[in-house]
C-alpha cells in the first residue's frame, strides 16, 4: 500500500475558499477511483493557511491511474495556484 501525505500552505487568506472547494470535490471524486482505500482532506486548527490531504493506494498502478484522470489533473493545478503544495510518499 502506499500512503501520501500532501501539504498545501495557502499563499494569500483570500484563496483559501477555492483551496477548501478544490480539495473537497478532489477527495468526493478521488473516493470512486479504484484502488483507493482512504482520501481525506483536513484543515489546521492553529493556521488557517494550511490544508492536508492524505491519501492511501492500493499501489502504484491505482495510484498513477488517479494521477492520470480527469478530476486530478483539472483539481490539483487549482491548489497549486493557492499556495505551495508539498508532499511525502510512504510505502507500507
Amino acid at each position: 500500500m502506499l500512503r501520501l501525505n500532501c501539504f498545501l500552505e495557502i499563499s494569500d487568506s483570500s484563496l483559501r475558499q477555492k483551496a477548501i472547494d478544490a480539495a473537497v470535490e478532489l477527495v468526493e471524486l478521488s473516493l470512486h477511483d479504484e484502488g483507493c482505500i482512504s482520501y481525506e482532506a483536513f484543515s489546521s486548527l492553529t493556521s488557517d493557511n494550511h490544508i492536508e490531504i492524505i491519501e492511501t493506494w492500493k499501489d502504484e498502478s491505482s495510484l498513477k491511474a488517479h494521477m492520470d484522470s480527469d478530476h486530478f489533473s483539472r483539481l490539483v493545478p487549482i491548489l497549486e495556484s493557492c499556495g505551495t503544495l508539498t508532499l511525502e510518499k510512504f510505502n507500507f
